[in-house]
């Protein structure tokens, strides 16, 4: 008799408990939607065309105050270009065979050049809140100078974490970048390789 009890109280609790799981995951709050800052400003022939080596160009900082972490945000879009499956030139080859002035692309023989431009890059509230706001625009142009995509991320990085547990300011801009740009390319069309 204590074992057919026993049963029927699991029997009782048991749905209980899976409810009571389900309202508390309900409770963490739904996942971030990649991408949901981003603006996508073009959409052009970028899956037909299928770009495979892509130059960074130099981030061209228009920001009030001129004050983004440009080296670090480049490189974190040549890495968030791999993440895609593009194949981004090295930064230091780029640079030593590029003379900015009379640079054109196709130079190199990329397929591409990804524009990074920095409208907004706010730190007025770094200071009391890790806090900075961004505008960041991105567009892949063709060697033969076609827009091929665009887009455009705009939101408040929150970065108190990555400022509490780093030493510098340096190594907590670092991880924003990488956010900045893993987030705005996540909206891009990734390589497909075999589409060619």
């Amino acid at each position: 008799m204590n074992h057919s009890r026993s049963a029927r109280l699991f029997h009782l609790s048991l749905p209980s408990l899976l409810i009571a799981a389900a309202l508390g995951a309900g409770c963490q709050g739904l996942p971030q939607v990649p991408g949901r800052h981003v603006q996508e400003l073009y959409r052009g022939g970028l899956e037909s065309v299928q770009p495979a080596d892509v130059v960074v160009a130099p981030v061209n900082d228009q920001s009030p105050g001129c004050t983004a972490p440009l080296a670090a945000l480049r490189s974190a879009f040549q890495n968030a270009l791999i993440k895609r499956r593009y194949s981004p030139l090295a930064l230091d080859y780029v640079d030593r065979r590029v003379v900015e002035a009379a640079y054109t692309v196709g130079a190199l023989q990329e397929d591409a050049v990804l524009q990074v431009t920095v409208r907004e890059w706010d730190m007025s509230r770094w200071d009391t809140h890790g806090e900075v706001q961004v505008e960041v625009e991105a567009w892949m142009i063709a060697a033969n100078g076609a827009e091929l995509w665009g887009g455009k991320l705009s939101r408040k990085l929150d970065l108190s974490n990555e400022r509490e547990h780093f030493p510098t300011h340096v190594e907590a801009f670092t991880r924003g970048c990488t956010r900045v740009a893993d987030e705005l390319l996540k909206v891009m069309p990734a390589r497909t390789p075999t589409a060619r």
